[in-house]
């Protein structure tokens, strides 16, 4: 979803120590999500700044992020610290307090984790106007939607933010194959297939097969099971 924070208005939470519904008549649009702000005041004060209000790590809860196993998963508006500024979002009260015995800990494994380059750091906008795998530039970076991606150049980048759906990986980037097995295998940056104006990975090269024997009959399959998926701890 490009719904950021279910909703709730990210300035309340550090303005007024408390959550607050946001409002559909006043939203604003940062690095692929919408926030939706409490009134008129809230969306200028966003506007102003919005890497300042927005939740850090993607919003994703910072203990689950920053633990053992680095898992992305989807955090509760309510449950909250504002930390030198910032906003950090946990699944539960339980990860909250997880969070309280090592906050620094968490922080910094979670902005490691996170800040970490999807597809291996290759271009993503490279697949589609090029056809091939071409390694990204650190100074062509963009987070999008709680992911980092990077370009090969400043022409790349800009095409992306003109159009993201356009260039965007089906499923996350993981296996398309492995996610109509019910499954969620890494995708592959060098293994990957352009089909109907979408961009597929596959974990190897037989997975890849698989798909171009029956590419309508796999997206059948992997499109009913990627909502049960999408939050889903990767597959070992």
């Amino acid at each position: 979803t490009d719904l950021a924070m279910k909703g709730y208005c990210p300035v309340s939470i550090q303005t007024l120590d408390r959550s607050v519904l946001g409002s559909t008549a006043h939203r604003s649009t940062f690095q692929g999500f919408n926030y939706y702000l409490a009134d008129p005041d809230s969306k200028a004060t966003f506007d102003a700044d919005p890497a300042k209000y927005a939740p850090q790590l993607g919003g994703f809860c910072t203990t689950a992020l920053g633990g053992s196993f680095g898992n992305r998963l989807s955090s509760d508006p309510t449950v909250y610290r504002v930390i030198a500024g910032r906003l950090y979002l946990f699944s539960s009260e339980r990860a909250r307090d997880s969070f309280d015995k090592d906050p620094n800990k968490y922080i910094t494994t979670g902005n490691e984790r996170f800040n970490k380059p999807a597809l291996g750091g290759h271009c993503l906008t490279s697949f589609t106007t090029k056809g091939q795998a071409v390694p990204g530039d650190a100074k062509y970076t963009q987070v999008y939607q709680g992911v980092v991606y990077q370009f090969a150049d400043e022409a790349a980048q800009a095409a992306f933010l003109k159009e993201p759906p356009k260039y965007l990986p089906m499923y996350g980037g993981f296996c398309v194959d492995g996610i109509a097995n019910e499954k969620r295998f890494p995708g592959d940056p060098k293994v990957f297939v352009s089909h109907t104006n979408r961009l597929y990975f596959f974990f190897d090269e037989k997975a890849k097969k698989a798909f171009e024997a029956n590419p309508a009959e796999m997206i059948k399959k992997a499109d009913a099971q990627w909502p049960a998926l999408r939050r889903a701890k990767p597959t070992p």
